[in-house]
């Protein structure tokens, strides 16, 4: 897919990978909804964008909301014209108990896995009303390999990893490519908060799993399954590498 030209939404986007995502996007030629909560925060994504010489609108969006989400999807459309890209990266982090008994987990399980099933679903159906499109799903190494601290959030992107293996058959029957990007340990702010916001700690987890990405190297991933029509229920590993600052390669699982 050739991006200029084109209109996205990225949930999530004020931060962290949303925000780097939805800024290569917008150098890139795209039109971008920033959606996400952080009201504040997404209005200076805009504005970092404009600055820039891209086009961006901020949605505040409750990914958790079937109608927040509806409605964020369909202003793509209104402020656009048009609707081709899809970048469901909303997301939380951090440590969880299964055993817990207050049920908190189930958060997790709303906003890391449902929301992206029901944004997904959502972009589909307006997607099928145009020539098709381009849906990229932010997972985690996590979803691929055992995380006995927070098996919870493993659980939540090994579903959305097979989630997005079995919308594949989209590609052929409505030009709709649905992929996932699945980062190791990646600094923003979201992980530091989730680390105590210590640089001290920040290097101790990034020598516990060999190394930290930057969000950019994550989103640059995000950028090269959209722009790449071979890849269809494509699983991209985005890891630090022995030698190099990261690496990004398509595996199947």
């Amino acid at each position: 897919m050739d991006i200029k030209g084109k209109a996205a939404v990225i949930s999530g986007a004020a931060s962290g990978i949303g925000r780097c995502a939805a800024l290569q996007l917008a150098k890139r030629g795209a039109s971008v909804v920033v959606a996400d909560l952080d009201e504040a925060g997404g209005r200076k994504v805009v504005d970092e964008i404009g600055a820039a010489g891209g086009i961006a609108v901020f949605r505040r969006c409750d990914v958790t909301q079937t109608e927040d989400l509806a409605h964020t999807f369909a202003s793509c459309v209104e402020h656009f014209g048009r609707f081709d890209i899809a970048c469901n990266n909303a997301g939380i982090g951090g440590d969880d108990l299964f055993e817990d008994t207050s049920g908190a987990w189930t958060r997790m399980v709303d906003i890391n896995l449902t929301a992206v099933i029901d944004a997904t679903r959502i972009a589909v159906r307006e997607m099928r009303r145009g020539p098709g499109g381009a849906i990229v799903n932010t997972a985690s190494m996590g979803g691929l390999l055992p995380m006995p601290n927070s098996p919870v959030y493993a659980a939540t992107k090994a579903g959305v990893v097979n989630f997005t293996r079995s919308l594949a058959y989209l590609a052929e029957q409505h030009n709709i490519r649905v992929n996932a990007v699945c980062p190791s340990f990646t600094d923003t702010p979201l992980v530091r908060k989730g680390a105590g916001a210590t640089e001290e700690r920040i290097q101790e987890l990034a020598r516990l799993v060999g190394g930290i990405l930057q969000p950019d190297d994550v989103a640059a991933g995000i950028v090269e399954l959209i722009e790449d029509d071979t890849k269809a229920g494509a699983i991209m590993r985005v890891t630090v590498a022995k030698g190099r600052d990261f690496a990004r390669e398509v595996r199947p699982y």
